[in-house]
């Protein structure tokens, strides 16, 4: 990365979590190297939204237990990274007509014990702050 993540400040507009506080993770195996999630609190925070995204760093023999298990926790969804959006089809209980197209999921969102997945890069067609923009637009707004 070029840009020293230490300088961003990556957290909501006090810089806490409220229980109010929407929470989303980003799963991948090195979430923290990930700059979608400084790009996404860096959103939230200037269109001064109580939320926050926190990266999770996931490894592959943990996906299955860590995605299956978001159906009871207080987290509110998840960026699911390339290495698992195929993955992540299968712990879905509803999916849209992009997941079912491309066969792959890199947005999930929690409906009380439910997991509602989609696709919204759809293979590269949305990436970097438009795809931010647009999980914002979606499931922050």
């Amino acid at each position: 990365m070029d840009e020293d993540m230490q300088d961003i400040d990556t957290m909501n507009s006090n810089n806490e979590i409220k229980n109010e506080t929407k929470l989303y993770g980003l799963i991948a195996e090195y979430a923290s190297s990930n700059r979608l999630f400084v790009m996404f609190n860096k959103l939230i925070k200037s269109k001064n939204s109580d939320a926050m995204m926190i990266p999770m760093n996931i490894r592959e023999d943990d996906f299955y237990f860590t995605l299956s298990n978001m159906k009871k926790s207080h987290v509110n969804g998840a960026y699911i990274a390339l290495e698992y959006q195929e993955r992540a089809v299968e712990l879905l209980d509803e999916t849209d007509e992009f997941v079912q197209v491309y066969n792959k999921c890199d947005f999930v969102v929690r409906d009380g014990e439910r997991l509602l997945g989609t696709y919204l890069e759809k293979n590269g067609a949305l990436v970097g702050e438009a795809l931010v923009e647009e999980i914002y637009k979606q499931f922050i707004k």
